[in-house]
């Protein structure tokens, strides 16, 4: 029981988690919707091929309910907006299920309880809590769940990406001998037999190994409050390193604003109008419009 009571400090203390004049909730709705409505954009919007065939309706739907949040940001009007998002989130889901990656998963999760919660000042704190206790877990199992794939202890794992993916070669080839890197590209196409995708190198080994420990360590500090300050800092850094190898630039932006819950402030009243530019800017690049730079990401 005392177990128990001590989680549950940890994670939820109302008292200690409120925010006068709080509007987490507001902000985050407006930040999902631009998210989504962003990354549907990209996948679905295909001028080549006809209207109904490249899907361009979702990204349509999907915008207008981004709009519809935004405009309707400061009114009791704003959660039901979220209605019109979760359907069009949903038929994605069911898309790809069973292979649904954990971004849209925790995406269509995020969708559901912003629709569920209102604006007082205890659901304010409420998703606060969700949204710190979501970045734990988001953190500890990733980690978790490369320490059980155990590919990543002899660098199989990477070594595997940096064959098949360009920017993974681009990235390691800073510290890695190219003449390594190319033995790798040799094995493709894979197939049975294919390999062996092993680096002899002891940096690359520890680099590798580096990412799930540090995801755990970040989860482990975010979840006890004496080291959370230090566990944001900490957890920011590594959603940075990841970022910058894996390139996964949409669910970077949205779980870190997920992590400002962590801070005592309306920190999105500001970010969410910079965090909106970086959407419009990817989709510029994403569709090459001219004068934007060319590189490589993934919505």
């Amino acid at each position: 029981m005392n177990l128990r009571l001590a989680f549950m400090e940890q994670m939820f203390d109302s008292d200690r988690d409120a925010v006068p004049g709080d509007s987490i909730v507001r902000g985050m709705r407006n930040l999902v919707t631009i998210h989504l409505a962003a990354g549907h954009l990209i996948r679905f919007w295909q001028p080549d091929l006809a209207f109904w065939e490249s899907q361009r309706w979702r990204a349509i739907a999907m915008c207008a309910a981004c709009l519809m949040c935004i405009v309707l940001r400061n009114t009791k009007w704003q959660r039901w907006t979220l209605a019109v998002a979760l359907p069009i989130q949903l038929i994605q889901v069911y898309g790809v299920f069973p292979m649904v990656a954990n971004h849209l998963w925790i995406e269509t999760l995020l969708l559901v309880v912003l629709l569920m919660l209102g604006e007082s000042e205890e659901e304010n704190v409420l998703f606060r809590q969700f949204a710190c206790g979501l970045a734990f877990v988001v953190f500890f199992y990733s980690g978790l769940q490369k320490l059980w794939y155990g590919t990543y202890f002899d660098g199989q794992y990477m070594a595997t990406k940096i064959a098949l993916v360009d920017h993974y070669y681009d990235f390691f080839a800073i510290f890695i001998p190219v003449d390594k890197l190319d033995a790798l590209k040799s094995h493709v196409p894979i197939q049975a037999g294919s390999g062996p995708f092993r680096i002899d190198s002891f940096v690359f080994i520890v680099f590798v190994n580096l990412v799930w420990i540090t995801e755990i360590a970040a989860g482990v500090l975010l979840f006890f409050r004496r080291t959370r300050l230090i566990g944001l800092f900490f957890g920011l850094l590594v959603m940075f390193g990841i970022e910058l190898v894996a390139r996964e630039v949409f669910f970077g932006i949205l779980f870190v604003s997920m992590m400002m819950a962590f801070v005592r402030f309306n920190v999105l009243r500001w970010l969410t109008p910079v965090l909106a530019c970086m959407y419009a800017f990817l989709v510029c690049v994403h569709f090459r419009v001219p004068g934007f730079p060319e590189f490589v990401f993934y919505p």
